[in-house]
């Protein structure tokens, strides 16, 4: 840039300046970026959205994502407005670690804003919600999305299954799974795992193994559910359960038991005074 300074007529403009800072951005050195950024005030060369958007994801990146929200702020304050982009980055950087009060706040000012917010931004926040224990504002965000003309996908509608069991709200978990359903969305292994967990840890054996009944006609269960289940047998004293759904496991499923589940099957012998059963195998 000083040999384009040095020749007459020639003069950077904010294209030349946001391709700089996001170099500087990518290779972390952000205060480089932003010393770059005053440049251009002093030169009088006015940042555009690019500009903002360029810094605002490069702290984002570098875990500066506070300091991304202050400069954003101060930005608008100066009369330069973010747009869907900025809003998006800041929102998922503080899903990423677990801001959810920063991350209703950012989705208002985004709406309030006139940002349309894309699919993603409604199930990053869902899923933020969700894993926040707050099931009805997780909801109303599931109605806006609809609202909006999106679809909810499969991890999203996992999240809500999760979070339903997760609260004591398995009708909840119910309503969603039949939902998905009827919107063509056929529940996976996940959302059975999370009714299944909800289930034996309530001690709700019979359901647990319904579930996972309806679990086998559409999807093969996955190692982690056979585990809950001879983990949930066992530490309630049924040991008889707990080694028919091992043996079921290594005679008639396609995955083969691992090392986890031989230790869970081992722990529960051992704690149901089965010795001799934990170290023959039997």
């Amino acid at each position: 840039m000083d040999r384009m300074r040095s020749m007459k007529g020639l003069a950077p403009n904010v294209f030349t300046y946001n391709c700089l800072i996001d170099g500087l951005c990518k290779c972390g050195d952000i205060e480089k970026g932003k010393e770059m950024f005053d440049q251009m005030n002093e030169v009088g060369v006015s940042p555009n959205v690019i500009t903002l958007n360029i810094l605002v994801d490069g702290m984002c990146r570098h875990g500066r994502v506070n300091g991304a929200l202050n400069f954003f702020y101060g930005m608008q304050g100066n009369g330069l407005k973010g747009n869907a982009v900025t809003y998006t980055t800041l929102i998922t950087a503080y899903c990423d670690i677990d801001h959810i009060v920063k991350v209703v706040d950012l989705f208002d000012q985004m709406l309030a804003s006139g940002c349309s917010p894309d699919a993603s931004v409604y199930h990053r926040l869902i899923s933020g919600l969700c894993k926040a224990g707050r099931m009805d504002a997780a909801s109303n965000v599931l109605s806006k999305l609809k609202e909006a003309g999106f679809r909810p996908d499969i991890v999203c509608y996992n999240s809500l299954v999760r979070g339903f069991c997760k609260n004591n709200m398995v009708d909840k978990a119910y309503d969603i799974i039949k939902e998905m359903e009827e919107a063509g969305v056929k529940p996976d292994s996940i959302s059975y795992n999370s009714l299944i967990a909800y289930f034996c840890q309530n001690g709700n054996f019979g359901l647990a193994r319904e579930a996972m009944e309806w679990m086998i006609n559409g999807h093969v269960p996955t190692i982690a559910t056979y585990g809950a289940l001879i983990h949930a047998y066992g530490s309630n004293g049924n040991i008889k359960e707990a080694m028919k759904v091992f043996n079921d496991m290594s005679s008639t499923s396609k995955i083969p038991p691992n090392t986890i589940t031989y230790n869970i099957r081992i722990e529960s012998l051992c704690n149901n005074n089965d010795i001799n059963s934990a170290l023959s195998g039997g």
